[in-house]
């Protein structure tokens, strides 16, 4: 009679496992609003799009187990296994670049009370609860304190719900000590109910026929009025598309409009000597993927001379229009201050 063994195993993740993992994600998310009423899941979140996104983040790094049924008679081969667990963490330093230009670096009694740490921080965890055995559990937690001796770091922080309480018996055979306690209150508003704003006040758009759906028009944000160009038509600002004529999204699914370039002198939108605006590159990785901040698209900022004391738009010898380059590392990757916010390089 054959018997059937459970057999673990752990590795980094890559961005075939996406669809994989994003099924893991959901589950654990949904976990995490059953145990806290404040945090409701978005309708028909994409989880895959999401999990494309965050393995394409810098220092972010993604461990998957993967379980495996064998037989005294036969071993388990690599596409009789599957993904049964997932460990995000993501390693950063508080403290700048050592590379970071004089003139971007804050002080440091305005940045943070705190002496900088070099952190661990843990995304998420989580294993389909038929596989929560030790031989699981172990697999995962000592890829990521493996992968956190390897960079140096000071410290690991994580979130761990309160009703987890044999995860915090884990935590605490490991050497983790209790840092804080989070309190969440939660309020049932109806859905009916009138909601104040908490939004700040923005001005009344008149009506406009635009060129197309997703066109948005151009105005002066101190007067609302609209602008125009040299052949006095109004200037829209149209969503960003790829080569595929398809337009680009943020990691939420949001049109990714361009950045208009102003005049550092007279503040004024900057046309091109064919009157076309002219508007700032986005920033893409190694990976050609819109880089973000904070959720936000990042966009190559314009370069800048000092002619006689005055501040003027860098232009090439063709009259284009000059932006300053993101800092890269010898293998091609962004660099990024400790908030997570690319380096660009300062031309003068």
């Amino acid at each position: 009679m054959m018997t059937k063994t459970q057999s673990y195993s752990h590795r980094l993740a890559t961005q075939e496992d996406a669809p994989a993992i994003a099924k893991l994600w959901a589950a654990f998310v949904q976990e995490r609003a059953a145990a806290d009423p404040s945090m409701v899941i978005k309708p028909n979140f994409n989880f895959t799009e999401y999990i494309t996104h965050q393995l394409n983040q810098s220092n972010s790094f993604c461990w998957v187990i993967e379980y495996a049924a064998e037989t005294e008679s036969s071993q388990p081969s690599e596409n009789q296994k599957s993904i049964v667990g997932v460990l995000f963490t993501y390693v950063y330093d508080e403290s700048p670049p050592p590379n970071l230009p004089q003139d971007l670096h804050q002080s440091p009694d305005q940045d943070n009370p705190f002496i900088p740490r070099r952190v661990g921080s843990v995304l998420g965890f989580y294993i389909q609860p038929e596989h929560r055995q030790a031989e699981a559990i172990k697999h995962l937690i000592e890829s990521g304190l493996q992968q956190a001796e390897t960079f140096k770091i000071n410290d690991i922080d994580l979130l761990v719900s309160a009703e987890q309480t044999g995860i915090h018996a884990l935590l605490q055979r490991l050497g983790f000590t209790k840092a804080a306690v989070q309190y969440t209150k939660h309020y049932d508003i109806p859905a009916d109910a009138e909601l104040p704003s908490l939004h700040p006040p923005h001005p009344e758009f008149s009506d406009l026929e635009l060129p197309e759906p997703n066109a948005i028009p151009l105005r002066d944000p101190n007067t609302n009025e609209l602008i125009y160009n040299s052949q006095g038509q109004p200037v829209f600002l149209y969503p960003l598309k790829d080569e595929q004529n398809q337009m680009l999204r943020t990691a939420e699914g949001m049109p990714i409009y361009p950045t208009p370039v102003r005049d550092p002198q007279k503040n004024d939108w900057v046309f091109d000597d064919n009157g076309k605006l002219v508007i700032c590159p986005v920033l893409r990785d190694e990976n050609s993927s819109v880089v973000e901040y904070q959720g936000i698209p990042q966009f190559h900022p314009p370069a800048y001379d000092y002619i006689q004391g005055s501040v003027r738009l860098k232009q090439d010898a063709s009259n284009n229009y000059v932006f300053c380059d993101v800092e890269r590392d010898k293998a091609g990757k962004i660099l990024y201050d400790p908030s997570g916010k690319p380096i660009f390089k300062q031309m003068n």
